[in-house]
């Protein structure tokens, strides 16, 4: 079995649990398997269960890093992917990065990914996972890893790569010989994984066919005055500070990567310390300087989200043209289309069609099947401009009621 998709849910809404697992079994994905562990939910899954037939497996609450492992230790795929359970991926996401994986002889492969935020799926244009080409080996991978200080999410994140399983067991064994006890870490585990399978992997590639879909919803954010959240949140992301400056091993680049990982230290105490000024709490000044080990406490700057500024948006209708190319994939058959020759990700999307199935896609005016064009409101193109966004950051600081209040607009 070449790849092994692994959910992990608890208590996730059944309509975006049944939306996550759509996403995968609708796809080009083929030899595959995917696995559900279910970390002790009190939602009644069967019904999505039984439409599916994943490999299901319900554990006692010991949350996502022991979730994630177990599901690793029965994957019988060459290959693993995490899929969060209320994320979506486009029709054709894993395939290409599993033929690039066998082809490149590459232990990661990264694809594309965007925030998803009701009807607007937004791109981070920066982001140096979209916006180049990665073909990096040996200690590069890791100096890559450090490179951008945390404010490419992209390189730490586990959902939107493919990792060869005997790789995640190495960093699987590496996490074991740490303080980072598997019960007890609920937060930015991704992190640590993706730090030890940087760290030990040979080859490492880059694609853009397609993306996975983040959600974003209110239970993801740190709410202002819930200082304990923040607490919880620091001492994690502190510990995984703790144990990537231990372990960084003999990296020819170690140095830069020290230095690297001690700015992104900083910037997350900014992160933290806004959010802890919301409370007006003084307390938790005291421990975010503790647990950062840092003398001096500051808020967060335009520079920590630079990456974050410069955003494309995807279309409000986008998920209903993968929709349709989901359609033409399943029909098998030669068929007419008429679409938008500009549009990148659907001449692709039909090109990577025809090269699987062996249709043959016909460009007509009289078509069968008219995709749309993609449609963005003019608010929303004003919301999302770069300009807008880098004033409202200024003007709103980070844990700030109306930042918070605008992000859920936005």
């Amino acid at each position: 079995m070449k790849l092994s998709v692994i959910v992990c849910v608890y208590n996730t809404e059944k309509e975006g649990f049944d939306r996550c697992l759509h996403s995968v079994y609708t796809s080009t994905l083929k030899d595959f398997e995917v696995i559900v562990i279910d970390d002790g939910s009190t939602i009644d899954y069967s019904e999505i269960i039984e439409k599916y037939h994943p490999v299901y497996v319900k554990t006692d609450n010991r949350g996502q890093l022991a979730a994630r492992t177990y599901g690793l230790m029965i994957a019988k795929g060459e290959y693993v992917a995490y899929l969060d359970s209320d994320d979506t991926v486009t029709f054709n996401y894993y395939q290409p990065m599993v033929k690039t994986a066998d082809k490149e002889k590459a232990d990661i492969v990264i694809n594309d990914w965007a925030f998803k935020m009701g009807k607007i799926s937004t791109v981070c244009k920066r982001d140096t996972t979209i916006s180049g080409d990665l073909s990096l080996e040996n200690d590069e991978i890791l100096r890559q890893f450090a490179k951008h200080q945390g404010r490419q999410h992209s390189y730490y994140v586990l959902w939107n790569k493919i990792f060869k399983k005997s790789l995640l067991l190495t960093a699987k064994a590496e996490i074991e010989k740490t303080d980072a006890i598997m019960n007890k870490m609920t937060y930015s585990e991704d992190v640590l994984i993706s730090f030890f399978a940087f760290k030990h992997a040979k080859r490492l590639k880059n694609i853009h066919t397609g993306y996975y879909l983040y959600h974003i919803h209110g239970g993801q954010s740190i709410e202002m005055s819930d200082g304990e959240k923040i607490k919880s949140q620091a001492r994690l992301i502190g510990l995984n500070f703790e144990i990537m400056m231990a372990s960084i091993g003999q990296n020819k680049y170690a140095e830069e990567i020290k230095k690297n990982i001690l700015e992104w230290r900083g910037l997350m105490s900014r992160t933290h310390y806004s959010y802890a000024k919301a409370t007006g709490d003084e307390e938790l000044f005291t421990y975010i300087r503790n647990v950062y080990k840092t003398d001096k406490l500051s808020r967060s700057t335009l520079k920590d989200s630079r990456d974050y500024i410069t955003s494309g948006l995807l279309g409000e209708n986008f998920e209903g043209i993968d929709a349709i190319l989901r359609f033409i994939y399943k029909k098998g058959k030669d068929v007419s289309v008429k679409y938008d020759k500009g549009d990148e990700y659907v001449a692709k999307s039909l090109k990577a069609i025809e090269g699987y199935l062996g249709i043959k896609i016909i460009e007509s005016d009289e078509a069968q099947i008219v995709i749309p064009k993609r449609k963005n409101s003019l608010s929303r193109r004003v919301l999302h401009n770069k300009l807008a966004v880098s004033v409202a950051m200024v003007i709103f600081p980070k844990g700030s009621r109306i930042r918070e209040a605008l992000k859920r607009k936005l």
